[in-house]
């Protein structure tokens, strides 16, 4: 994965998952092996059955389960949209760099590769401080 600039703060890996979806089990060892890197910040964001959910995340890696926060108070698919999948289809992640802003999505499975190209996006969208995009 290429690094950010080490005077830029790291983005975070937003990934949002269900038990119920086969999909995102699949991908939880890619977002473990993504987590377990320095200097890599996610966030696992549980939609529903948490107690479930936070089992399955810990089977992959007690680092999954570190990360993971609940939405299982709200409804999925109005946590989905304000997150931008307005599909309110799962596998979904995006990227948030640390700022607020929204720096990538991704519908679909999640691999090492994509979770890197999402990171890397808040790289050039940001840019290094003091570094105006307009």
């Amino acid at each position: 994965m290429p690094p950010l600039p080490p005077d830029l703060p790291p983005a975070t890996l937003e990934v949002f998952y269900s038990p119920t979806c086969t999909p995102c089990r699949l991908e939880l060892p890619a977002v473990a092996e993504i987590a377990g890197r320095d200097s890599v910040h996610v966030r696992v964001i549980i939609l529903d059955d948490e107690h479930r959910a936070r089992a399955e995340l810990r089977a992959v890696s007690v680092r999954l389960e570190a990360v993971a926060e609940s939405k299982v108070d709200e409804a999925p698919n109005a946590v989905l949209r304000d997150a931008g999948n307005d599909t309110g289809i799962l596998p979904y992640a995006r990227s948030v760099a640390s700022n607020g802003a929204v720096c990538a999505k991704w519908s679909g499975r999640l691999t090492v590769a994509r979770a890197a190209n999402l990171l890397a996006a808040c790289a050039r969208i940001i840019g290094p401080p003091g570094h105006s995009r307009s």
